[in-house]
Protein backbone atom coordinates (compact mmCIF):
# COMPACT_ATOMS: atom_id res chain seq x y z
CA UNK A 1 0.00 0.00 0.00
CA UNK A 2 1.51 3.23 -1.14
CA UNK A 3 1.13 5.97 1.60
CA UNK A 4 1.41 9.48 1.81
CA UNK A 5 1.34 11.68 4.67
CA UNK A 6 -0.10 15.68 4.59
CA UNK A 7 0.33 17.88 7.47
CA UNK A 8 -2.40 21.33 7.50
CA UNK A 9 -3.68 23.43 10.03
CA UNK A 10 -5.47 22.18 12.98
CA UNK A 11 -9.43 22.37 12.66
CA UNK A 12 -12.39 20.40 14.34
CA UNK A 13 -14.49 19.83 10.91
CA UNK A 14 -12.30 20.74 8.21
CA UNK A 15 -16.04 21.85 6.71
CA UNK A 16 -15.70 25.51 6.04
CA UNK A 17 -14.62 28.33 8.34
CA UNK A 18 -17.67 29.32 9.59
CA UNK A 19 -18.58 28.06 12.72
CA UNK A 20 -14.84 26.79 13.25
CA UNK A 21 -11.74 27.94 13.22
CA UNK A 22 -7.99 26.97 11.48
CA UNK A 23 -5.06 26.79 13.71
CA UNK A 24 -0.93 26.02 14.06
CA UNK A 25 -1.18 25.56 9.81
CA UNK A 26 2.57 27.36 9.40
CA UNK A 27 3.04 30.75 8.16
CA UNK A 28 1.14 30.37 5.43
CA UNK A 29 -2.11 30.15 7.15
CA UNK A 30 -0.80 33.26 9.24
CA UNK A 31 -1.67 35.11 5.77
CA UNK A 32 -4.61 33.43 3.93
CA UNK A 33 -7.54 31.36 5.45
CA UNK A 34 -5.99 28.05 4.67
CA UNK A 35 -7.02 26.39 1.92
CA UNK A 36 -7.25 23.14 3.70
CA UNK A 37 -10.76 24.25 5.32
CA UNK A 38 -12.94 22.21 3.37
CA UNK A 39 -10.98 18.53 3.05
CA UNK A 40 -13.67 16.81 3.94
CA UNK A 41 -16.77 18.80 2.57
CA UNK A 42 -18.49 16.54 0.40
CA UNK A 43 -18.74 17.84 -2.91
CA UNK A 44 -20.46 15.99 -5.72
CA UNK A 45 -20.01 12.31 -3.63
CA UNK A 46 -16.03 13.57 -3.97
CA UNK A 47 -13.78 15.00 -1.06
CA UNK A 48 -10.74 17.71 -1.99
CA UNK A 49 -7.95 17.97 0.13
CA UNK A 50 -5.44 21.22 -0.06
CA UNK A 51 -1.97 20.94 1.23
CA UNK A 52 0.75 23.49 1.01
CA UNK A 53 3.87 21.37 -0.49
CA UNK A 54 7.17 23.48 -1.32
CA UNK A 55 6.83 23.01 -5.02
CA UNK A 56 5.47 19.89 -6.69
CA UNK A 57 4.12 16.75 -4.98
CA UNK A 58 6.97 14.61 -6.10
CA UNK A 59 4.45 11.45 -6.85
CA UNK A 60 7.46 9.26 -8.46
CA UNK A 61 7.79 8.78 -4.68
CA UNK A 62 4.86 7.29 -4.66
CA UNK A 63 5.56 4.59 -7.55
CA UNK A 64 4.70 7.22 -10.44
CA UNK A 65 6.65 7.72 -13.76
CA UNK A 66 8.57 11.35 -13.90
CA UNK A 67 6.27 11.71 -16.78
CA UNK A 68 2.72 11.22 -15.06
CA UNK A 69 0.47 14.37 -13.59
CA UNK A 70 -1.12 11.71 -10.93
CA UNK A 71 -1.00 8.18 -9.51
CA UNK A 72 -4.15 6.53 -8.05
CA UNK A 73 -4.86 4.18 -5.31
CA UNK A 74 -2.66 6.13 -2.53
CA UNK A 75 -3.69 5.82 1.07
CA UNK A 76 -3.30 9.98 2.29
CA UNK A 77 -3.37 10.23 5.82
CA UNK A 78 -3.71 14.08 6.83
CA UNK A 79 -2.00 15.36 10.07
CA UNK A 80 -2.61 18.44 12.15
CA UNK A 81 -0.22 20.28 15.53
CA UNK A 82 -3.04 19.77 18.45
CA UNK A 83 -2.82 22.49 21.65
CA UNK A 84 -1.11 19.74 23.93
CA UNK A 85 2.20 19.59 20.88
CA UNK A 86 3.07 17.25 18.39
CA UNK A 87 1.87 15.99 15.05
CA UNK A 88 -1.69 13.78 15.23
CA UNK A 89 -3.15 11.89 12.42
CA UNK A 90 -6.69 13.81 12.48
CA UNK A 91 -8.24 11.41 9.10
CA UNK A 92 -7.20 9.82 6.19
CA UNK A 93 -8.40 9.44 2.19
CA UNK A 94 -8.21 5.84 0.62
CA UNK A 95 -7.99 4.99 -2.86
CA UNK A 96 -7.44 8.85 -3.35
CA UNK A 97 -5.25 10.32 -6.47
CA UNK A 98 -2.93 12.51 -5.61
CA UNK A 99 -1.64 14.86 -8.36
CA UNK A 100 1.72 16.31 -9.29
CA UNK A 101 0.41 19.96 -9.25
CA UNK A 102 -1.90 21.79 -7.97
CA UNK A 103 -5.42 21.12 -9.65
CA UNK A 104 -8.15 24.29 -10.46
CA UNK A 105 -11.76 23.23 -8.73
CA UNK A 106 -14.29 22.92 -11.74
CA UNK A 107 -17.76 24.78 -10.68
CA UNK A 108 -17.03 24.99 -7.20
CA UNK A 109 -20.04 25.18 -4.83
CA UNK A 110 -21.08 27.87 -2.59
CA UNK A 111 -19.54 26.52 0.53
CA UNK A 112 -16.21 26.56 -1.70
CA UNK A 113 -16.58 29.99 -3.18
CA UNK A 114 -17.86 30.94 0.84
CA UNK A 115 -14.67 29.57 1.67
CA UNK A 116 -12.09 31.03 -1.23
CA UNK A 117 -11.55 27.16 -1.77
CA UNK A 118 -9.95 27.75 -5.62
CA UNK A 119 -7.46 24.30 -5.92
CA UNK A 120 -6.97 20.93 -4.65
CA UNK A 121 -3.50 18.33 -5.02
CA UNK A 122 -5.79 14.93 -3.94
CA UNK A 123 -9.01 13.62 -4.23
CA UNK A 124 -11.32 10.47 -3.45
CA UNK A 125 -15.14 9.57 -3.03
CA UNK A 126 -16.40 10.77 -0.10
CA UNK A 127 -17.34 7.40 0.91
CA UNK A 128 -13.44 6.85 1.27
CA UNK A 129 -12.67 9.70 3.34
CA UNK A 130 -12.70 9.46 7.25
CA UNK A 131 -12.04 12.35 9.79
CA UNK A 132 -10.95 11.37 13.61
CA UNK A 133 -13.76 13.41 16.11
CA UNK A 134 -11.45 15.12 18.41
CA UNK A 135 -11.11 13.02 21.37
CA UNK A 136 -9.63 10.51 19.21
CA UNK A 137 -6.87 12.04 17.60
CA UNK A 138 -4.29 10.55 19.84
CA UNK A 139 -2.28 8.97 17.21
CA UNK A 140 1.24 11.49 17.14
CA UNK A 141 4.01 11.03 14.56
CA UNK A 142 7.47 12.12 15.81
CA UNK A 143 9.31 15.12 13.97
CA UNK A 144 12.48 16.17 13.69
CA UNK A 145 13.99 12.86 14.41
CA UNK A 146 15.32 9.50 12.14
CA UNK A 147 11.99 8.03 10.77
CA UNK A 148 10.01 10.82 11.43
CA UNK A 149 8.25 13.86 9.64
CA UNK A 150 10.80 16.41 8.56
CA UNK A 151 9.83 20.26 8.38
CA UNK A 152 8.01 19.71 4.77
CA UNK A 153 4.36 19.60 4.97
CA UNK A 154 4.62 16.38 2.49
CA UNK A 155 5.89 13.23 3.76
CA UNK A 156 6.96 10.30 1.77
CA UNK A 157 7.34 7.79 4.82
CA UNK A 158 9.92 5.63 2.79
CA UNK A 159 12.77 5.14 4.58
CA UNK A 160 13.27 2.25 6.62
CA UNK A 161 12.79 3.89 10.49
CA UNK A 162 9.88 5.24 9.08
CA UNK A 163 8.45 1.99 8.54
CA UNK A 164 7.50 1.74 12.44
CA UNK A 165 5.15 4.75 12.11
CA UNK A 166 3.36 3.53 8.89
CA UNK A 167 2.26 0.33 10.48
CA UNK A 168 1.12 1.88 13.50
CA UNK A 169 -1.38 4.32 11.24
CA UNK A 170 -2.11 1.61 8.88
CA UNK A 171 -3.56 -0.51 12.28
CA UNK A 172 -5.38 2.74 13.13
CA UNK A 173 -6.87 3.02 9.68
CA UNK A 174 -7.47 -0.92 8.77
CA UNK A 175 -8.51 -1.66 12.72
CA UNK A 176 -9.50 0.91 14.36
CA UNK A 177 -7.02 0.24 16.97
CA UNK A 178 -3.34 1.76 17.62
CA UNK A 179 -0.21 -0.50 17.78
CA UNK A 180 0.95 -0.72 21.75
CA UNK A 181 4.08 0.74 22.20
CA UNK A 182 7.19 -1.93 23.34
CA UNK A 183 7.59 -2.27 26.66
CA UNK A 184 11.20 -1.11 27.74
CA UNK A 185 13.72 -3.42 29.48
CA UNK A 186 15.05 -0.52 31.89
CA UNK A 187 17.08 0.19 34.88
CA UNK A 188 16.88 3.20 37.37
CA UNK A 189 16.96 5.73 34.04
CA UNK A 190 15.35 5.32 30.49
CA UNK A 191 15.52 7.62 27.18
CA UNK A 192 11.80 8.76 26.57
CA UNK A 193 9.90 11.06 24.16
CA UNK A 194 10.55 9.66 20.90
CA UNK A 195 7.97 9.59 19.13
CA UNK A 196 6.27 12.23 21.31
CA UNK A 197 3.31 10.44 21.86
CA UNK A 198 1.09 7.48 21.31
CA UNK A 199 -1.29 8.87 23.95
CA UNK A 200 0.34 10.29 26.29
CA UNK A 201 -1.09 8.77 28.93
CA UNK A 202 -0.39 5.56 27.31
CA UNK A 203 2.76 5.72 27.48
CA UNK A 204 3.38 6.34 30.99
CA UNK A 205 1.48 3.51 31.63
CA UNK A 206 3.00 1.32 29.15
CA UNK A 207 7.32 2.20 29.66
CA UNK A 208 8.95 0.10 31.55
CA UNK A 209 10.36 2.92 33.62
CA UNK A 210 6.75 2.77 35.42
CA UNK A 211 7.29 -0.95 36.16
CA UNK A 212 10.31 -0.20 37.98
CA UNK A 213 8.97 3.06 40.10
CA UNK A 214 6.30 0.86 40.92
CA UNK A 215 8.67 -1.90 41.95
CA UNK A 216 10.73 0.85 44.21
CA UNK A 217 7.62 2.24 45.91
CA UNK A 218 6.61 -0.82 47.19
CA UNK A 219 10.23 -1.82 48.41
CA UNK A 220 10.23 1.07 50.62
CA UNK A 221 6.49 1.84 51.04
CA UNK A 222 5.25 -1.52 51.25
CA UNK A 223 2.07 -0.32 48.83
CA UNK A 224 1.37 2.17 46.46
CA UNK A 225 -0.24 5.38 47.52
CA UNK A 226 -1.72 8.23 45.65
CA UNK A 227 0.45 11.08 46.32
CA UNK A 228 -2.53 13.44 46.00
CA UNK A 229 -5.24 11.76 48.04
CA UNK A 230 -3.51 8.59 49.62
CA UNK A 231 -6.17 6.17 47.86
CA UNK A 232 -4.56 2.84 47.90
CA UNK A 233 -5.53 0.33 45.03
CA UNK A 234 -4.81 -2.86 47.76
CA UNK A 235 -6.77 -1.50 50.69
CA UNK A 236 -10.23 -0.85 48.93
CA UNK A 237 -9.47 -4.54 46.04
CA UNK A 238 -7.25 -6.43 48.39
CA UNK A 239 -5.12 -8.93 45.93
CA UNK A 240 -7.17 -7.81 42.90
CA UNK A 241 -5.30 -4.08 43.64
CA UNK A 242 -1.94 -4.98 45.21
CA UNK A 243 0.64 -3.27 42.96
CA UNK A 244 -1.98 -1.23 40.75
CA UNK A 245 -1.72 2.34 40.36
CA UNK A 246 -0.65 4.81 37.53
CA UNK A 247 2.32 6.48 37.14
CA UNK A 248 2.78 10.31 36.20
CA UNK A 249 5.34 12.26 34.52
CA UNK A 250 6.13 15.20 36.10
CA UNK A 251 8.05 16.89 33.11
CA UNK A 252 4.82 16.04 30.32
CA UNK A 253 6.26 13.82 27.29
CA UNK A 254 3.73 15.81 25.18
CA UNK A 255 5.79 18.98 24.87
CA UNK A 256 8.92 17.16 23.96
CA UNK A 257 10.19 17.03 20.71
CA UNK A 258 13.15 14.79 20.77
CA UNK A 259 14.50 12.27 23.14
CA UNK A 260 14.10 12.76 27.04
CA UNK A 261 16.20 11.88 29.76
CA UNK A 262 13.40 10.49 32.54
CA UNK A 263 14.68 9.20 36.29
CA UNK A 264 12.22 7.61 38.91
CA UNK A 265 12.21 10.94 40.84
CA UNK A 266 10.52 12.89 37.70
CA UNK A 267 7.38 9.97 38.34
CA UNK A 268 4.90 10.25 40.96
CA UNK A 269 2.38 7.30 41.92
CA UNK A 270 -1.45 8.75 41.62
CA UNK A 271 -4.84 7.35 41.47
CA UNK A 272 -6.21 6.90 38.15
CA UNK A 273 -8.75 10.32 39.05
CA UNK A 274 -6.48 12.21 40.27
CA UNK A 275 -4.08 11.30 37.04
CA UNK A 276 -7.22 12.91 34.58
CA UNK A 277 -7.44 15.85 36.39
CA UNK A 278 -4.05 16.75 36.67
CA UNK A 279 -4.42 16.01 32.77
CA UNK A 280 -7.39 18.11 32.61
CA UNK A 281 -5.87 21.21 33.53
CA UNK A 282 -3.95 23.60 31.40
CA UNK A 283 -1.15 24.36 32.36
CA UNK A 284 -1.06 21.12 33.91
CA UNK A 285 -1.51 20.87 37.89
CA UNK A 286 1.41 19.88 39.59
CA UNK A 287 1.24 17.07 42.86
CA UNK A 288 0.93 19.85 45.23
CA UNK A 289 -1.27 22.21 43.76
CA UNK A 290 -3.47 19.30 43.20
CA UNK A 291 -3.58 18.24 46.76
CA UNK A 292 -4.04 22.04 48.01
CA UNK A 293 -7.07 21.53 45.67
CA UNK A 294 -8.27 18.29 47.24
CA UNK A 295 -7.74 19.41 50.87
CA UNK A 296 -9.37 23.04 50.20
CA UNK A 297 -12.80 20.89 48.76
CA UNK A 298 -12.69 18.71 51.53
CA UNK A 299 -13.05 20.90 54.24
Amino acid sequence: MKILFCNVGWMKHYDGIDGDSIQRGGSYNQKSIGHEVCNFTIVRNHVYGYVQPTGQIKIENLGANKKDDSISNITVVWTAGPDSGGTAVVGWYKEATVFRNRQAIINPTKKQKRNNIKNYWITTLAKNAVLLPINQRNLLIPRAVAGGIGQSNIWYANKPKSQIHVKTVLKLINEGTIEELPDIDLNKSVKEGNPRLIAHLKRERNSGIVKTKKEEVLKRKGCLKCEVCGFDFSSVYGEHGYGFCEVHHLQPLSKADGVVQTKLEDLSIVCSNCHRIIHRSNPMFTIAKLKRILKQNSK
